[in-house]
């Protein structure tokens, strides 16, 4: 005759030891990183801090500058303000006067493909700039919000732009890439929205000034003509 026994079997075992190791405590490694409040001066390879945001280090304005095609390698600084000027130990320039023209892709003698190598070469160059300032303000005497990326500083405090209302950082409707280096240009083009960063139903501006041409009074016309480009 055969007897059912009440005995545990092997595998009886080995499924409890299975649930036991399932809800034991985690153990900590020497491979597991922790985050924790400690000051920097107390990070070690197991503990770091998160957030870094620090003044030039904001993840809100890298994100939407990284969205115009600008990868931050060094600091940026959002300007919308004065104050914001005066932070940085920059003094707010007065009017700046339109100085010559900025021509428009595809409407005289500039080409697409030579606004887009352009393009390409200015979004390299601010990326790898130490130091980047972003002002934001709408076009003068317009609803137009603009966003200027320059690695100037004399560009950035010329005042160009006008005080907008307030929001958080995010790509505007034309955008200006500013450079001091590189070789002398100046041009736009106006396009349709790509349906990612904007709307396909709006037309954008990337404007680039780089070399000789990156100053605030051809900034300055660049904006007023690529003002009225926008809404036609």
């Amino acid at each position: 005759l055969a007897y059912a026994s009440n005995r545990p079997t092997t595998s009886m075992f080995a499924a409890r030891a299975a649930t036991a190791l399932r809800h034991a405590p985690r153990l900590a490694t020497p491979a597991m990183r922790s985050m924790s409040a400690a000051p920097p001066s107390m990070e070690t390879d197991e503990y770091f801090i998160f957030p870094r945001e620090r003044p030039g280090l904001d993840y809100d304005l890298n994100w939407s500058i990284n969205k115009n095609g600008v990868t931050p390698a060094g600091d940026a600084h959002r300007i919308t303000k004065k104050a914001d000027l005066k932070k940085l130990g920059l003094s707010a320039g007065g009017t700046t006067k339109p100085e010559g023209t900025v021509e428009e892709a595809g409407e005289g003698a500039l080409s697409f493909p030579e606004i887009d190598a352009a393009l390409e070469s200015v979004k390299v160059a601010l990326g790898a700039s130490s130091t980047l300032y972003v002002a934001e303000g709408d076009c003068p005497g317009t609803r137009i919000p603009c966003r200027i990326i320059t690695d100037s500083a004399a560009v950035a405090a010329a005042g160009v732009l006008e005080q907008m209302p307030k929001r958080e950082p995010t790509p505007l409707p034309i955008t200006c890439y500013v450079s001091e280096g590189g070789a002398d240009f100046k041009g736009f083009v106006v396009e349709q929205g790509d349906g990612v960063v904007y709307s396909e139903d709006d037309n954008v501006v990337s404007m680039v000034l780089t070399g000789k041409s990156a100053t605030p009074g051809a900034l300055a016309a660049g904006i007023a003509a690529a003002a009225t480009a926008i809404e036609e």
